[in-house]
């Protein structure tokens, strides 16, 4: 996190935590279990914690997808005013609009944007490993493209990743995507990419085969 810039937080904001973890696991209707990164913060004296869920079978989140406020019971408690008559408990604001404009979702996305690309990667890696060693049929270039526009949508240099996993050049994958476009396979670039629909048929049965090939390992 050191190399991490992250903005200023507003006032009367505090980031509680040294970093954002992988703090739990969050069980999905069917005992699916997926992770998620939370950064949690004190905002004008209340509990704001913001998550981001990893791998979801819905597709992927580029920005965090859940946000608590739990007023503190006890940080409240401890914040008395005294009057000519004594000590008073200060009357509770609740949530404001003033407090939600302070909630500092750039801080959060800078904090744990990251952490989320690293383990969502892996994921993508995990999900389209063996890639084919060498990439000649429509179906080679279908498998290709279909681990492009998963990359791309969880990381901001797609092709840099498929050039860390095979040892290939960054040329040598931006010319394998620009054959699977003009073959009518790939279609956008980056977070707009998407496989046609001509070969999304074929992609499902790149999925099938890889999983099968797992099961029988």
């Amino acid at each position: 996190m050191d190399t991490v810039r992250l903005p200023p937080l507003p006032a009367g904001v505090e980031y509680i935590g040294r970093n954002a973890e992988v703090e739990e696991h969050v069980v999905l209707e069917g005992g699916l279990e997926l992770p998620i990164l939370r950064a949690r913060y004190r905002v004008h004296g209340l509990n704001v914690t913001i998550g981001w869920i990893i791998g979801h079978p819905m597709g992927d989140f580029r920005q965090p997808n859940s946000l608590s406020i739990d007023f503190d019971a006890f940080d409240h408690g401890m914040g008395y005013v005294k009057d000519a008559e004594g000590s008073e408990r200060r009357a509770f604001e609740g949530i404001t609009t003033s407090l939600l404009r302070s909630i500092p979702m750039a801080h959060a996305i800078a904090l744990m944007q990251d952490r989320y690309e690293q383990i969502s990667v892996a994921d993508v890696h995990r999900a389209f490993s063996p890639l084919p060693p060498r990439v000649e049929s429509d179906r080679d270039y279908a498998h290709i493209a279909a681990a492009y526009v998963a990359l791309a949508g969880v990381s901001l240099e797609p092709v840099k990743k498929l050039r860390d996993w095979s040892g290939e050049s960054v040329e040598t994958w931006s010319a394998r995507l620009r054959r699977a476009r003009a073959k009518g396979i790939l279609e956008g670039k980056g977070k707009a990419s998407r496989i046609s629909p001509a070969f999304s048929s074929v992609v499902d049965d790149i999925w099938k085969d890889i999983k099968a090939g797992r099961d029988s390992d």
